[in-house]
């Protein structure tokens, strides 16, 4: 066995490995054949071997002697863009002439380039340089961009003359180039250029010069580096070059920038100050949080805003203790903005102030209207919309407090402090708290004659509820004083059921609660809930509630029986549908009945077609063919493709009829060919 395995990975080995010297023609001339959307395999055999060519350079020598050739003779574009790629990986001198000369077609510069870029041979530079003399527009731009990729200091001369050119293009591309070169005439040159500041090629020459900077910077040439952004920060320049310049400078300050923000933020220029913000966040300056915080109440509320937001990243005392003080801002922007923020930083002493904030939102406050007859009431509503935003933000705030449990048990206090105002928001916080703890305040809050406390109180159920709280929770079900929201409480609870326990022990415990409430209102509450633990018991009981003489409560036990989950509810729904006192509960029932079928389909059998066949010899109407027709169609028998073909010849449902044969065909005819075949043509005309 061994032996096979190592034989087994010496082959895969030599499947992966490139083709064969025998076949190195035929992959060349496919290679040059390519075109984009055809057949990659070649481009992935070369691919491979440039992989495996790249440690080894006998293979690399060989390889790159053939990639070379692929550049002559008639090759695609598309195959020439590929193999530039690859040489741009392996290229060397030996490469240099086909590559250059792709340069003298403007179609294929950009290429050349890409294969040129990172050569390391001289002479890769040497064709790059002589190729200036000849190029224009584009083309030039490209072959500049690459001397300045390639940090070509021969082309220094040649560029400090493009920089004068009338081609703006072509200038720019020159002054980018000689930044990224660097050295003493790229500095002079780009430094006159900045004090001429034209702005034809202001951008170019900004960008070459944060790129020499950033060289300074790397060489740890800090003065050098910092005299180049300083001449950046002029007012005479763009805007955004001034704002590049000036974080560049705060990531130079000895004091981390410390002093320049708070200029920044102290001054007139409000260019400078959403960057001084943001480098807020991170500045390694134990004052920072103190000192920024001083400023806030001197910035306007948008500026206020993100700084509260940068003050949280620090997320140290002093950041916390200036988030927690605009929680009251009379700016709603800032507002939020602290509200929000003190949800990620905060802990359970900040409670009690975010419960003055719900107060406030919830317009509870005297302060929130001056006189309230005086503002129009589409102004009332816009500001009783924005109460709601906020206190769905002091929710989400709340939750996210930082302290588990003691920020549970202060959440808690708050429900039960009866002058805290809305109690939503505290309890909404629990619910997305889900700390098994909570379930104590949860079944309390189920009964409050609050609908959306219910909402809430149910939800929390269904998240922290065991197997072993399944009673309690049924029993708060059962004491619901919120009617408006029991089909909310009722889907809860059956979430909680699919969740936890084993079904037969809900169930028990269904049983043990209808017992315990028999009345219609119990029947009503539990009886539906049988159906998401089904077992014999509860069908029982379900069957005899819709067989039941009182109307009511045989609606109850018909709509629970058509819900049931499984084809065990099949004998006692055929037997309601025969008996159906109205008209009413007969669709009801057959709805049930289809739907139990159509869940069979998936495993077709002709004990599932009989029944099909039995429901449409007693359907009544041509919507009730329809209704079962729309199920037939999915069970894919040859026997229920027969019982499609009888239907047919009902007129009223022809077209359903003739839609099932069709699908039912289309599905059997590989297993049953002649059973389709016959079947289809009998509705041809039809």
């Amino acid at each position: 066995m061994k032996t096979q395995f190592v034989l087994a990975i010496a082959w895969l080995a030599t499947a992966v490995m490139p083709q064969a010297a025998d076949t190195a023609g035929s992959n060349l001339e496919a290679l040059r054949q390519y075109e984009s959307g055809g057949n990659v395999a070649v481009l992935r055999h070369y691919e491979q071997w440039v992989a495996q060519a790249v440690g080894d350079p006998a293979a690399r020598q060989k390889l790159e002697s053939e990639l070379a050739e692929a550049l002559t003779g008639q090759a695609t574009f598309e195959a020439r863009r590929f193999v530039c790629t690859q040489l741009a990986i392996i290229g060397t001198e030996a490469s240099v002439p086909a590559a250059a000369r792709l340069l003298e077609s403007d179609e294929t510069v950009g290429i050349a380039c890409l294969a040129l870029a990172k050569n390391p041979s001289t002479q890769a530079g040497q064709v790059l340089r002589e190729a200036l003399e000849r190029l224009k527009g584009q083309a030039l731009v490209q072959v500049i961009n690459t001397l300045g990729t390639r940090r070509d200091r021969e082309a220094v001369n040649a560029l400090l003359d493009f920089a004068k050119n009338e081609d703006r293009a072509v200038a720019g591309a020159a002054y980018l180039a000689l930044g990224k070169i660097g050295g003493s005439t790229a500095r002079t040159a780009l430094a006159e250029a900045r004090q001429k500041n034209d702005p034809a090629v202001a951008d170019a020459v900004a960008a070459g010069s944060f790129l020499f900077a950033e060289r300074l910077v790397a060489q740890n040439r800090r003065p050098g580096a910092v005299r180049i952004y300083d001449q950046l920060l002029a007012a005479d320049h763009a805007d955004h070059v001034r704002r590049g310049a000036f974080e560049a400078l705060l990531r130079l300050d000895e004091d981390g920038g410390l002093q320049r923000a708070s200029e920044a933020l102290t001054g007139a220029e409000k260019i400078f100050k959403p960057s001084a913000i943001a480098a807020v966040a991170t500045m390694q300056n134990a004052e920072a949080s103190k000192g920024f915080a001083a400023l806030l109440p001197n910035l306007e509320p948008t500026h206020q805003a993100l700084l509260l937001e940068a003050l949280a990243e620090r997320g140290d005392a002093e950041a916390r203790k200036a988030v927690a003080a605009e929680v009251d801002s009379p700016h709603a922007l800032v507002r939020s903005a602290a509200i929000s923020n003190l949800g990620r930083i905060g802990t359970a002493s900040d409670v009690p102030l975010l419960a003055q904030a719900a107060l406030f939102a919830a317009g509870l406050a005297d302060r929130i209207r001056a006189d309230e007859s005086n503002v129009p009431e589409l102004a009332q509503a816009a500001q009783a919309a924005k109460g709601s935003e906020e206190l769905k933000l002091i929710e989400i705030a709340l939750a996210g407090l930082q302290g588990g449990a003691a920020v549970d048990q202060a959440l808690i206090a708050q429900l039960r402090n009866r002058m805290a105002g809305p109690k939503t928001p505290f309890l909404a916080a629990l619910v997305r708290r889900a700390n098994p703890s909570s379930l104590r305040v949860f079944l309390v809050e189920a009964g409050s004659t609050s609908p959306d406390m219910v909402k809430l109180a149910f939800q929390g159920l269904t998240r922290v509820g065991t197997a072993e709280d399944v009673p309690s929770v049924l029993k708060a079900l059962g004491g619901l004083r919120a009617e408006s929201v029991r089909a909310e409480a009722m889907e809860a609870t059956s979430q909680l059921l699919s969740r936890v326990g084993a079904p037969s022990a809900n169930a028990a415990a269904i049983r043990a609660a209808l017992e315990a409430a028999p009345s219609l209102g119990g029947m009503q509450t539990y009886l539906p809930l049988l159906a998401v633990c089904p077992d014999a018991e509860g069908l029982d009981l379900v069957a005899k509630s819709a067989a039941d003489a009182d109307s009511s409560l045989r609606d109850i036990g018909l709509r629970t029986l058509a819900d049931w989950p499984d084809a065990s509810a099949w004998g006692p729904l055929s037997d309601c549908y025969s008996k159906a006192a109205s008209e009413t509960e007969r669709v009801l029932v057959l709805r049930g009945l289809t739907r139990l079928l159509g869940e069979q389909n998936a495993h077709p059998n002709p004990e599932v077609v009989a029944r099909y066949r039995t429901l449409l010899a007693g359907a009544k109407t041509d919507t009730d063919r329809k209704l079962i027709l729309g199920a037939l169609a999915g069970c894919h028998h040859p026997d229920a493709l027969t019982v499609a073909v009888e239907q047919v010849a009902q007129p009223g449902a022809q077209g359903e009829a003739k839609l099932a044969v069709q699908r039912i065909g289309e599905a059997i005819k590989a297993q049953h060919p002649e059973a389709a075949a016959a079947a289809l043509k009998q509705i041809e005309g039809k």
